[in-house]
């Protein structure tokens, strides 16, 4: 599990200060310690920045969530839409309502500045309100957070007395809350937070995680369009070719059985009545390379959605070996019952699923 890493926007002039989680809870890095090598790194914004709304919401794709949920807000919101930012919190109530945090464009860019001053640009953003606890009242020192109305917000100790003491009886809070270290309390509770709200999406997304620009797979895409499209050519071809050979070996064998037995009717099958008519040979002459691969691709060509990946002919079993991809479980019968219309010996190998293909093994031909 990675290392996690907590810290603060600090204050104008202030240095910045970091945390983590260890055996005894929360420990304070030394002042200028060198941070880890590939922690998460986690960055609490002041709720004085940002506002908190509750919005019904059924959407389920993130980026539909983000959207309906910044025109959700115009309403409560004293500025345009279009110069805030949302970020929108992974739980949703019984009643489909998720809590929305929004925050100026400015005052995003103003951060993502200082953390690039830092060398940590790659952190996170979380708003503080997103981790307050249900029903929580804390004094920072420059900020307090409280619940009101179901959603968390910050109130700035230098708001106008009866401002202040109005907020206070909202909040149901004792008139004298002690201070704590916001940090350190912060970071306790983003421990046990099963997710957190994290600014760094859509355009402000971290490098690791911005969508694909489709545009630079266009010539590859292109060129591989190519391939395949010659690679499709060839095997039609190939197909065809056998075809022809495969109808040259049926009327071959239809001439060899007409001339072995004059006095009987054409069988529809002759390779197979003439097999028959071996009875208990001890051994059947073995088919060459030619015979089985004619059949095989005879076979693939009528079985839809097959293909061939690799061929092996064992010249001393006079036995063809193949596997192919089938379009499902099952394709491989069909192929065998077409491989045994031409009277040749069939197997079937185990059938398995392989980076989302249907691929089988079977063997042609071979000693009886």
């Amino acid at each position: 599990m990675r290392t996690r890493i907590y810290t603060e926007i600090p204050a104008s002039g202030a240095e910045w200060r970091f945390v983590r989680s260890g055996p005894h809870g929360i420990e304070t890095l030394p002042p200028n310690a060198t941070l880890p090598s590939g922690a998460d790194l986690v960055v609490f914004v002041p709720g004085t920045e940002v506002s908190a709304h509750r919005v019904r919401m059924t959407a389920k794709r993130p980026a539909e969530m983000t959207r309906l949920a910044a025109f959700a807000i115009e309403d409560e919101l004293a500025v345009p839409v279009d110069t805030m930012h949302v970020a929108v919190a992974a739980a949703q109530e019984a009643s489909d309502h998720r809590l929305v945090y929004a925050v100026s464009r400015q005052s995003m860019a103003g951060w993502l500045d200082a953390l690039d001053s830092a060398g940590i640009g790659a952190a996170r953003l979380v708003p503080d309100l997103s981790v307050l606890p249900a029903s929580t009242h804390v004094d920072f020192g420059s900020r307090q957070l409280a619940t009101i109305s179901g959603r968390p917000v910050a109130i700035d100790p230098y708001w106008p007395s009866d401002v202040m003491a109005a907020l206070m009886r909202e909040t149901g809070a004792e008139p004298n809350i002690q201070q704590t270290d916001s940090l350190t309390q912060l970071a306790s509770w983003a421990e046990n937070a099963p997710r957190l709200v994290d600014f760094r999406q859509g355009e402000y997304a971290r490098p690791s995680e911005q969508s694909i620009n489709l545009t630079r797979f266009r010539l590859p895409a292109a060129l591989a369009a190519s391939l395949f499209l010659a690679w499709t050519a060839q095997s039609v071809w190939s197909i065809e070719k056998m075809k022809q050979l495969t109808a040259g070996l049926d009327a071959e064998t239809a001439r060899l059985y007409a001339a072995a037995f004059p006095d009987q009717p054409m069988p529809s099958n002759p390779a197979a009545a003439l097999r028959a008519s071996e009875g208990n040979a001890s051994r059947s002459p073995t088919a060459d390379f030619e015979q089985t691969s004619a059949v095989l691709y005879g076979a693939v060509a009528e079985t839809p959605g097959a293909s061939l990946v690799s061929l092996r002919y064992d010249r001393n079993m006079g036995e063809l070996r193949a596997t192919l991809t089938y379009p499902a479980f099952g394709a491989d019968q069909d192929l065998k019952q077409a491989v045994e219309q031409t009277g040749m010996r069939v197997n079937l190998g185990d059938t398995r699923l392989e980076d989302g293909l249907v691929v089988g093994d079977l063997s042609i031909g071979g000693r009886s």
